[in-house]
């Protein structure tokens, strides 16, 4: 059913479809060495190249989709550039996300643990030392 709806589609916009095809590469791939359900990869590195292959696709079509231009425009390093300096943004982001991710839960979890060491001492201090041995006994028994 999608064949049939996708034959015309591609015909009539073939130097559209070429343009894509060459400048979507780059998400083909991620797609493939996404081994993750999800597919969050190959959503992130589509997302950017596609912004990336846009300009190429309007520079096609305000010359009318003439198949000259699309040929030009496909083989155009400034497109290309766009295009995978795109979709190399978006596996910078992919790889770097989970890095900074780690680093500031890390940085929050220690300032958190600070405070509450702080106010246990606090705790302590006004409560006195059997509060805390208490503890450690319910804690150990």
């Amino acid at each position: 059913m999608t064949a049939v709806f996708l034959i015309p589609v591609v015909a009539v916009l073939l130097p559209t479809c070429l343009i894509l095809a060459v400048n979507m590469l780059p998400t083909i791939v991620a797609y493939f060495v996404d081994r993750t359900r999800e597919k969050y990869l190959a959503i992130t590195v589509g997302l950017l190249n596609f912004c990336g292959t846009l300009p190429a696709i309007a520079a096609l079509w305000r010359s009318g989709q003439a198949y000259d231009v699309g040929m030009d425009i496909a083989t155009d390093p400034f497109y290309w550039l766009l295009a995978y300096g795109s979709a190399g943004t978006a596996w910078a982001i992919y790889l770097m996300i989970p890095v900074l991710l780690a680093n500031y839960y890390g940085a929050t979890s220690s300032a958190r643990l600070q405070s509450l060491r702080r106010r246990q001492q606090v705790l302590i201090e006004t409560w006195g030392e059997e509060v805390a041995a208490r503890e450690q006994d319910e804690a150990a028994g």
